[in-house]
């Protein structure tokens, strides 16, 4: 999909951070976008991007089947026609495995994965009758290899990974391409916004520095990012890893696929204590 001009592309968690960046960079692409969140005031103040013939907002929560076939459906509606969809909202959890509440990881499943799931499923009918079209997955660098306090994320992102690349080849033959997208730290509210029981190095977790430490060293604005995913649609990649962290990480894992963290633990703990010593 190298042209996106008048394109129509679909946005989840689009109020913020890299979906807000999404929502601008395809604007100034030319195509026309439909946006969605759960957080409606801040989604609603994207207005000032575009008219209503090229940008639609709605208020979605993605881990609800039902709401996200409704707004596939008030997309086509509104536009016509649908070319893609960016499924990027996401939210954080640190939590060590034995202490991790059932329901914490059933919240972040519903919105990591199945909000992943809901919104290929209510968009494919309409992707596969276009001549090209494009289904972006936001996995993460924490979908290729693993860290303490989060396997849920983990879980959430290497399921969102492997459930990408099986898409992929079963539309193998259609005209539609999947993008797998494994961002590292960018600065976002996802760790403001997340839920944090437990800290990277194993104690129990201060919210606030939790967040504050994420973005002391968050090395990719949203806006870097959002330009290379919308590159590798615009390129149908099969996988884009953004940031250098995302880069060297997943090097060190190919690499050492066996005991990486033998590795990287220990370089994260020594990063994680200079980087508290700033925050």
């Amino acid at each position: 999909m190298k042209n996106l001009n008048n394109k129509v592309i679909a946005v989840s968690g689009a109020a913020s951070g890299i979906g807000r960046a999404l929502v601008e960079g395809l604007l100034a692409s030319g195509a026309r976008v439909a946006a969605s969140d759960i957080d409606n005031t801040n989604l609603q103040s994207l207005r000032e991007y575009g008219a209503a013939e090229l940008l639609l907002l709605s208020r979605v929560d993605v881990s609800d089947q039902s709401a996200m076939q409704a707004w596939a459906s008030e997309v086509k509606s509104h536009f016509g026609e649908v070319d893609g969809v960016i499924n990027n909202a996401g939210v954080a959890l640190s939590c060590h495995a034995a202490d991790q509440p059932r329901e914490q990881m059933e919240w972040l499943f519903n919105i990591n994965y199945w909000g992943v799931i809901n919104g290929v499923e209510a968009f494919l009918p309409e992707l596969l009758r276009r001549p090209e079209a494009c289904i972006v997955n936001i996995s993460s660098l924490f979908g290729l290899l693993s860290v303490p306090s989060q396997s849920a994320y983990n879980a959430a992102k290497f399921a969102v990974r492997g459930y990408s690349e099986s898409l992929r080849q079963d539309l193998r033959e259609t005209s539609v391409k999947v993008v797998t997208v494994h961002p590292g730290g960018i600065q976002t509210n996802i760790a403001n916004n997340g839920r944090h029981l437990h800290s990277i190095t194993g104690n129990a977790a201060d919210v606030e520095k939790t967040a504050a430490l994420f973005n002391s060293i968050a090395a990719t604005s949203p806006k870097q990012a959002a330009n290379k995913i919308i590159r590798g649609l615009q390129k149908s990649s099969r996988r884009v890893l953004i940031g250098s962290d995302a880069w060297f990480l997943d090097k060190i894992q190919r690499l050492f696929p066996a005991c990486y963290d033998r590795i990287l633990v220990p370089l994260m703990n020594v990063g994680t204590k200079m980087a508290l010593k700033r925050v």
